[in-house]
């Protein structure tokens, strides 16, 4: 029994020295390496300046092409909108910009159904995991309900959430496996058309949400202009009436929703454009809320 038991310890021995080694290999790898999403991008800076930011969801990510920007304006931007995003998402996007001394002279925030939403989207919490040493992720993670249980378990974080910066994220970055989108400039388009509706817009809306609340105080507090503004959808989605509530809880809301009704060729599905209807909002959204100089292209 005293052999068993001391087989036993020395396996678990083991184990933890190979976790704790797999788990410094891995956080070297993630803090060190080629970004490979706009978290990684964000804490890899320092003390850099834009001009415009657009936050928001794959309906910004999508949509805003920041080059297209630049040229119009002169003015430098950056499309840091996350597909699945939250406004609680974008106020810890901004508070880590906060702490790395970036800043912003306007912020251009998506807001639609994004209203109802309350906390972090699991994939954002899942890409902030190999940085918990940051103390303001830290912080950020353990305000949002995450237990940082992992810190005393070696590995245990890339296990948890291995969909997100597993063994194959980790070889991505390992290898310097380049992401799909241009981080600079932080576009996604998409080609293709269709209508192809998924869901409806909220019917009922709650009465304030918070982190956006947060968010304005942020950027109040680093002197940065913020702006809201709702996409397009198409035609056929449902409860467009909630742009009357919403604009009731969000004072100033641009309100997009409807200027591409005659244009179905935009659409890549009713929520999101393609890259010939991203590249026509953005024109319009430039010269509507960044007022260019007027540039020939």
């Amino acid at each position: 029994m005293k052999e068993f038991l001391g087989y036993i310890f020395k396996i678990l021995i083991i184990a933890f020295v190979v976790m704790y080694v797999f788990d410094k290999v891995y956080s070297y790898t993630f803090q060190n390496g080629t970004p490979r999403n706009k978290i990684h991008k964000i804490l890899q800076l320092k003390n850099q300046h834009y001009d415009y930011a657009f936050l928001g969801s794959s309906r910004t990510e999508n949509h805003i092409d920041c080059e297209l920007v630049e040229k119009l304006t002169g003015k430098s931007c950056i499309n840091l909108a996350i597909s699945g995003g939250t406004i609680g998402d974008m106020l810890i996007l901004m508070t880590i910009a906060e702490s790395k001394g970036i800043t912003f002279n306007e912020v251009i925030l998506q807001v639609d159904y994004s209203y109802n939403s309350s906390g972090i989207s699991n994939n954002f919490r899942a890409s902030l995991v190999p940085y918990i040493n940051h103390k303001v992720v830290k912080q950020q993670l353990v305000k949002n309900g995450e237990s940082v249980f992992y810190n005393y378990i070696p590995f245990y974080r890339y296990l948890k959430y291995d969909k997100v910066v597993g063994f194959r994220e980790f070889f991505s970055v390992l290898f310097n496996k380049k992401p799909k989108t241009d981080l600079n400039v932080g576009f996604a388009p998409k080609t293709g058309q269709g209508l192809a509706v998924s869901g409806k817009l909220p019917d009922k809306f709650k009465a304030e949400n918070d982190e956006l609340t947060a968010l304005f105080r942020l950027m109040e507090k680093r002197n940065t202009k913020v702006v809201c503004f709702t996409a397009p959808y198409c035609k056929n989605i449902e409860n467009r009436a909630f742009m009357r509530t919403l604009k009731s809880r969000v004072p100033d809301l641009n309100d997009y929703i409807s200027i591409f009704d005659n244009n179905p060729e935009f659409f890549f599905n009713c929520g999101h454009l393609n890259i010939e209807g991203a590249r026509a909002f953005t024109k319009i959204i430039t010269e509507d809320l960044i007022q260019p100089t007027k540039t020939n292209l």
